[in-house]
């Protein structure tokens, strides 16, 4: 029996080093680089721009959210200070004017800052098409370089690359020209 398990763990033992020296000399054959599409957005002036535009009219509508809250805050507060000398009918109007007002303010809100708000538009009009055109810079450098892995350094979490395998600078350049 011990001759069977010895027997056992000693083959399981080859075919286990024999896979990872398969592995390997796989890894040796696989042409890999590393890229940071941030920085490659950074080079890009219009971007910038478009990151500019698109900062200035989220500002401009939380602006416009913070003053309404502002008035909301200002409408509970004055009600606060003349409940006790209204009537019951008329603290129930007013208590419903402002929780008519905050959902208001808050459907406003989903509207502008929402998933399919006014800013989540404005963001697909003016940074896909640098998405689109740095995904494509990089796809086209991967395929004319015989790549067989390009990672993303920007969005991927890499705890070790060496700096030769950078190509970050090489896909700025083709996307300038």
């Amino acid at each position: 029996m011990k001759k069977i398990i010895t027997i056992l763990i000693a083959t399981v033992a080859v075919c286990w080093g024999a896979a990872a020296q398969q592995s390997i000399a796989i890894a040796n054959r696989l042409n890999i680089a590393v890229v940071n599409s941030q920085k490659i957005y950074e080079a890009m002036d219009d971007y910038a721009a478009a990151i500019a535009e698109l900062d200035s009219l989220a500002t401009s509508y939380q602006n416009n959210v913070d003053e309404a809250y502002k008035k909301l805050e200002e409408m509970y507060n004055n009600y606060m200070v003349a409940k006790e000398g209204l009537s019951v009918a008329d603290q129930q109007s007013r208590e419903q004017a402002i929780i008519d007002n905050e959902a208001k303010i808050t459907k406003y809100q989903q509207s502008v800052f929402g998933a399919d708000g006014i800013i989540a538009k404005k963001q697909d009009e003016l940074i896909t098409p640098f998405q689109e055109k740095v995904a494509k810079a990089m796809n086209d450098y991967a395929v004319a370089n015989g790549l067989d892995l390009l990672i993303d350094l920007a969005t991927t979490s890499v705890p070790f690359y060496s700096e030769k395998i950078d190509v970050t600078d090489a896909i700025i350049k083709t996307i300038k020209k």
